[in-house]
């Protein structure tokens, strides 16, 4: 894999684990649902051990020290409340679910395809976050 894609792919790792920890920490301790919170932690740790071996693959590409999107500048959503905060960061998972599984039909059509089906996982979960338990 070439230093670009594994630049992708790691970006976009870090972006999905990032993303699927907020939502379980605002499903956990703000919303208290315990059969989303099932769900989201359930995916979380799911992907977490799928990808651990390529993580360890595209860790030494990263150059986050020049990394175009590092600044401030990049952040423009305005945040006014938890449920924002929820809504972007299911957005966050699912956009680096998409880039993901875009990436690996490259080299790995079973992880994309996997990839493809947390997304699907996640829009589910993101309705399920806005239903009365």
């Amino acid at each position: 894999m070439d230093g670009r894609t594994a630049r992708i792919i790691d970006a976009n790792l870090n972006r999905l684990s990032e993303g699927l920890r907020v939502v379980e920490d605002i499903v956990r301790l703000g919303l208290e649902k315990p059969r989303l919170l099932a769900g989201v932690r359930g995916l979380r740790t799911r992907i977490g051990m799928e990808t651990r071996a390529l993580r360890r693959r595209v860790v030494a590409s990263r150059q986050s020290e020049a990394d175009l999107g590092r600044g401030d500048r990049f952040d423009r959503t305005k945040r006014r409340n938890l449920d924002d905060v929820l809504a972007a960061n299911f957005r966050r998972a699912e956009e680096a679910c998409r880039v993901l599984e875009e990436v690996l039909k490259l080299s790995d059509k079973a992880l994309a395809a996997r990839f493809k089906a947390a997304r699907f996982r996640l829009y589910d979960l993101e309705k399920a976050a806005g239903a009365p338990e």
